[in-house]
């Protein structure tokens, strides 16, 4: 198994060490155990990054892209006013369904510049609204069969219908891939096309599902649970894992009691967007697991690769987390 340390191409990341990517590369390889990093990337051309810093790769994540996928540049001209169709690729790929699949070829083909193991790609959608009430407008399966439309479009652009860099599906809290069922996953393997992907379980991810779950203890409960419940060939497919606690339950407790935020929909939708992405981070907490029990996931995930996903506000905070984490996962806190 590879570890990795999360990091991205953005000025939050890259001004901890003046933007200079030989001293990004020289912190990484004198970290204990740690191959390389997971790179979050973005739309514009890549930096100069030294050959082999960067293992693995994490793609862009669209939101709320069903509606554009589905019914094209009517649906992009009702969601996103306003915007001018070469910026829709941030916020959902494209205006229609030819510019989803070109934005996330071209993210493969500079992701692939980088000749990493894998390349991350959530499998979910949600709408600004439903994010606080999470009263959703589509099933799991409704975004799963989309998700199998868009890869399969995606991969038979590349010779031999295979992506040039192995895709890891990944699950969130919100409707799509969660693993809370085996039905979406599985019928992910079986309508994809194409044979370059897995799975990699967020364990955070899998604890925000869940708003009874208050402590560590009762989140790695949690996740062994439901992994247990996984079938087979599901189990079988998952090769990474962003490894880390969420603790959010309270929280989304008071959210979900609290509904929409005042005036809500009468927000520009930046500002539904930004409120939406705050909500998020209030949930997704990124904490460090403690106890030496977390050990227990890896041991029944048996993943290639472990990535260590924190947020951080200074690198020193982030250097504490990650020792805290492994110090965890060798049993010696």
């Amino acid at each position: 198994m590879q570890e990795l340390v999360n990091f991205s191409v953005y000025s939050i990341d890259t001004e901890r060490f003046g933007h200079d990517w030989p001293a990004i590369a020289a912190y990484t390889h004198n970290l204990t155990a740690i191959a390389g990093l997971e790179l979050l990337i973005g739309y514009e051309p890549l930096p100069v990054i030294p050959a082999g810093l960067v293992r693995a790769v994490h793609l862009p994540f669209w939101i709320t892209w069903l509606e554009v996928w589905q019914r094209g540049r009517t649906a992009a001209e009702r969601y996103f006013p306003g915007i001018e169709p070469e910026a829709l690729k941030y916020y959902c790929g494209g205006p229609d369904r030819g510019e989803i699949v070109n934005t996330l070829r071209q993210l493969l083909v500079s992701a692939a510049g980088l000749n990493p193991a894998y390349a991350v790609f959530h499998v979910s959608h949600v709408e600004p609204a439903d994010a606080f009430t999470r009263r959703y407008a589509y099933t799991d399966l409704d975004i799963i069969e989309a998700t199998v439309e868009l890869l399969n479009a995606v991969a038979a652009t590349f010779p031999n219908g295979e992506p040039p860099v192995r895709l890891f599906l990944e699950n969130l809290w919100w409707p799509g891939l969660t693993f809370l069922s085996n039905a979406p996953a599985l019928r992910l393997i079986e309508g994809l096309a194409f044979d370059n992907w897995a799975f990699v379980l967020d364990t955070g991810h899998l604890m925000n599902t869940n708003p009874e779950v208050m402590t560590e203890e009762q989140g790695i409960d949690y996740v062994l649970g439901v992994v247990e419940r996984l079938a087979p060939a599901v189990r079988k497919r998952i090769e990474g894992l962003h490894f880390h606690c969420s603790l959010s339950g309270r929280y989304q407790q008071q959210c979900i009691k609290a509904g929409l935020p005042d005036n809500f929909h009468r927000l520009s939708l930046d500002e539904q967007l930004y409120q939406s992405r705050t909500n998020a981070m209030h949930i997704d907490q990124h904490r460090p697991f403690t106890r030496p029990r977390c050990r227990d996931i890896v041991d029944a995930v048996q993943p290639c690769f472990l990535t260590h996903e924190f947020l951080s506000s200074t690198q020193a905070e982030y250097d504490h987390k990650l020792a805290v984490q492994q110090a965890a996962l060798a049993g010696i806190i």
